[in-house]
């Protein structure tokens, strides 16, 4: 026992003037009777005593008056050397959500820890670091509930080892719980637990989208890396909003290389999700194996036609068969009707270019002055990069007459070239979110219906009438390379916590109940 006021036991010099205090009065005078037998007597009838002095009561007053000076002395216990905070190193890399048994490594670090300092001393100061991902710091009462610590995800981005080295000192304890993945050592000289998660992992790596929208084709490449054994069997797996609900590919993959699985599908017009996944027996990683696309909803266009009385049938069988292709519909142009696409085949038509989606061959736009024919148009050419007319042979293509003045203001596709003048025969114009493709000839005055290029002009025409192809959301992230291959963890012994420091213990409450006492004992005595 200390004293942190040893000054104010001076006090006790009060002692002998407690004891002068507790000496009886003495009589004023003293007078020789001859009654003194009857007094007596009269003093043991009454049960009373002549004052006189009690050694007995001296000692307790004597002891109150210790036991204050002593309280207010301010006694305590030595302090218990040892530390006196706690800082836990919490793992929450991607390879935590590694699956033993029924349950993660993470979660059974967080039962392991929730044991632990269910266990350390009150007077101890904890603070939890989440290392991996997102880090996270938790103080007090919170890190020992462990609050709002999240889920493992990301690369572990410190040295667990050099951290939990510069952490510890005579008053830190520092305790590390990990998975001994990605770490090139692990700390020594503090509390340490290693969960065993090992085993065999494929991971989704990238995904690569060529998304056809409006059209239903989806082109899929899927990047995936495993580690396993070289007799397994690794396949990609393709399911939700496409035809046939799922597909699945083999997979030719190395141990640790880049494989990739191709796909070719077409997605279900009403859109959704698709989820891209790796199989791998006994995977104990599933985190990373699948991502996810939102597909959007295919247009599903209503086509409608309007051609001149002396049109063939053309423009009907272009709209049959587009409508067919993209999951549309050919309906009857009606005043006020609302079309997806419009196929207009000579006459005039009511509509601004680029304002509303559609072809038109031939056709006068209202507003614009008498075409002027043009028989047998010369030196006919087309851009060759253009994302509508690209790849595409037009070389036989033979035009009895176009006309002069039909054709807006647009980017010009097709043209006659003669002495190094060009002069359109097709422009596309362009508008906010749509866009409109105009011919200067009908289809009954050429033979582009006869090509083998004009279903697919006509489903680029399509295409780039919608402007842009729409939003296409991808979830999903590469796992970090250091969390990928789980089959050689470090393995160490876990190692308990030193024992803990305990402060200072102050005893005056007992110095303070020891004089009460006394006083309630002296206060018995007569």
């Amino acid at each position: 026992m200390t004293l942190q006021h040893p000054e104010l036991l001076w006090s006790l010099l009060a002692l002998p003037l407690l004891w002068w205090w507790s000496r009886p009065p003495a009589p004023r005078q003293r007078v020789l009777t001859a009654h003194l037998e009857q007094w007596q007597l009269a003093m043991k009838a009454l049960r009373r005593r002549p004052p006189r002095g009690s050694t007995l009561r001296f000692l307790l007053l004597a002891a109150a008056l210790v036991a204050a000076a002593l309280a207010a002395a301010g006694p305590a216990t030595e302090r218990v050397p040892g530390p006196e905070r706690l800082v836990v190193l919490l793992d929450g890399s991607a390879s935590m959500a590694a699956r033993s048994g029924d349950a993660t490594a993470f979660a059974r670090a967080r039962s392991l820890l929730c044991q632990g300092l269910d266990a350390v001393p009150e007077h101890v100061d904890v603070t939890l670091l989440r290392c991996g991902g997102d880090l996270r710091r938790r103080y007090g009462e919170a890190a020992r509930r462990l609050n709002d610590i999240g889920e493992p995800g990301g690369a572990l981005a410190v040295d667990l080892a050099g951290l939990a080295s510069s952490l510890r000192d005579e008053r830190t304890a520092v305790w590390v719980c990990t998975d001994g993945q990605g770490q090139v050592r692990l700390p020594e000289r503090c509390g340490l637990d290693v969960l065993d998660a090992r085993g065999v992992n494929a991971s989704v790596v990238d995904v690569r989208v060529v998304d056809r929208w409006p059209l239903p084709g989806l082109d899929v490449e899927v990047d995936v890396v495993a580690h396993a054994a070289a007799a397994a069997e690794v396949r990609v797996l393709a399911r939700g909003a496409i035809e046939g609900d799922e597909e699945r590919v083999a997979v030719d993959w190395r141990d640790g290389q880049v494989a990739t699985a191709r796909f070719e599908l077409r997605r279900q017009r009403a859109g959704g999700a698709l989820e891209l996944a790796v199989e791998l027996a006994d995977d104990v990683l599933p985190e990373d194996d699948a991502w996810t696309l939102q597909l959007p909803e295919l247009p599903a266009p209503r086509v409608a036609v309007l051609a001149s009385g002396d049109a063939g049938p053309f423009a009907e069988v272009a709209a049959t068969a587009l409508a067919e292709e993209v999951g549309g519909r050919v309906v009857p142009p009606t005043a006020g009707g609302q079309v997806g696409l419009l196929l207009v085949d000579g006459g005039e038509v009511d509509l601004v270019a680029g304002a509303v989606r559609a072809m038109t061959f031939g056709a006068r736009l209202q507003g614009q002055p008498e075409p002027e024919a043009w028989p047998a148009p010369a030196g006919v050419d087309w851009d060759r990069r253009h994302v509508v007319t690209r790849g595409l042979d037009l070389s036989e293509l033979r035009i009895a007459q176009a006309w002069r003045g039909v054709l807006p203001d647009g980017e010009a596709l097709l043209w006659s070239e003669v002495d190094g003048e060009r002069e359109p025969l097709a422009v596309l114009v362009q508008g906010d979110g749509m866009a409109s493709l105009h011919f200067a000839f009908r289809l009954q005055d050429a033979n582009l219906p006869l090509l083998a290029a004009f279903p697919q002009l006509l489903r680029r025409g399509f295409v780039r009438s919608y402007d842009a192809a729409a939003s296409l959301q991808v979830d999903g992230r590469p796992p970090p390379e250091g969390e990928r291959d789980l089959r050689y963890a470090q393995a160490a012994t876990s190692r308990p916590l030193a024992a803990f420091g305990a402060p200072p213990r102050s005893l005056a409450r007992w110095f303070v109940a020891a004089g009460l006492l006394a006083l309630a004992l002296r206060a018995f005595l007569r």
